[in-house]
């Protein structure tokens, strides 16, 4: 089976096979009256299809590569994570899992997440917002005081921007 590996401004985002997609699309933000380039990456058979989300932080200059890879490289490859982070859910457990880089949310968790920060719902046991300090989106890198209202719960984090692309994305692969 072919394998791919995603680099954005040279930093691997992705490496694997069985991808069905490669998804590069770009929207308009009206809450933030501003432009948005995602890239996602399908992969699994029909019926279990899983998507990735590599990113939504894309803007000019960046650079995306994508490469082949050969057998022996793939077999080195090391996957994304393959349970939710936040919750610790593994993929027997939950109907869709987006993975990033370093975390993977479940559709259960980006719906109390979401809950969250569009209807101000409390927090789910164990998850705090973290203002300022060190910690970073899993998916995007970004952290406080670039973006502050990360999200966290079992040493992962997601920032609301991330999280809105998730469930976005979650909602595109249900229609």
């Amino acid at each position: 089976m072919v394998a791919f590996e995603i680099t954005v401004n040279g930093e691997r985002r992705f490496v694997g096979d069985g991808v069905t997609a490669i998804t590069l699309a770009a929207d308009r933000v009206a809450r933030r009256k501003a432009d948005r380039v995602s890239l996602h990456v399908g992969i699994g058979e029909p019926g279990e299809r899983q998507v990735q989300y590599l990113g939504a932080d894309l803007g000019p200059g960046d650079e995306i590569s994508i490469r082949v890879l050969r057998d022996e490289e793939t077999e080195r490859a090391v996957a994304g994570p393959e349970s939710c982070s936040f919750c610790g859910n593994g993929v027997d457990d939950i109907r869709s899992l987006v993975a990033g880089p370093q975390v993977a949310i479940c559709d259960s968790c980006l719906g109390s997440f979401d809950a969250v920060v569009a209807r101000g719902v409390a927090l789910p046991v164990g998850a705090s917002i973290q203002e300022e300090g060190d910690g970073r989106c899993g998916f995007c890198q970004k952290g406080p005081p670039e973006m502050a209202g990360l999200l966290v719960r079992n040493g992962a984090a997601v920032c609301p921007e991330c999280l809105r692309a998730c469930v976005d994305m979650t909602r595109d692969a249900r229609e």
